[in-house]
């Protein structure tokens, strides 16, 4: 009697769905902690650009005791090309909004602001993020404190009240 020699030399298809299914189970658990990170990460650029540009109107404020006139979305203020020099003012910022500069903010509760960078997004942004980014400012209460929600698609931090 002679035995077959033959050597398996291929995957079988259910190894090879096994592995895949391992291959997914690990993405579903991977995925949410990436996500987070990646969130966790533009959160921390925004606030840090944020305090840069309001830096730069402070500065602006200082040496002309004034502050700009307002713009409208993505417009560098007048002046304020040197202040700005290599910020991504006219680019979409890392949480997916737009840079605004207003002096006299009319907010929605009736108050008025004297200077303050306004971000505005194209969606209802996520109220677990702002506050999250609230809290590298102050309290994390969107509602007060000098990062606030004016509404759920703009907000504002306030540079002079």
């Amino acid at each position: 009697m002679k035995k077959s020699t033959r050597s398996r030399s291929a995957f079988t298809l259910v190894e090879i769905m096994i592995v895949v299914a391992i291959l997914v189970d690990l993405a579903v658990i991977a995925l949410p902690a990436f996500i987070r990170s990646r969130n966790m990460a533009q959160n921390t650029r925004f606030a840090s650009d944020l305090r840069t540009c309001a830096g730069a109107f402070e500065m602006y404020a200082a040496e002309n005791n004034k502050y700009p006139a307002s713009t409208s979305a993505g417009q560098v203020p007048a002046g304020m090309n040197v202040y700005l020099r290599g910020f991504p003012w006219t680019d979409t910022n890392s949480v997916g909004g737009s840079w605004l500069w207003q002096t006299q903010y009319h907010g929605a509760n009736g108050s008025i602001t004297t200077a303050a960078v306004v971000i505005t997004f194209p969606h209802d942004m996520d109220e677990v993020r702002m506050t999250d980014i609230d809290t590298r400012f102050d309290n994390g209460i969107l509602a007060t404190g000098a990062f606030r929600e004016v509404d759920t698609k703009t907000y504002m931090y306030i540079v002079e009240p």
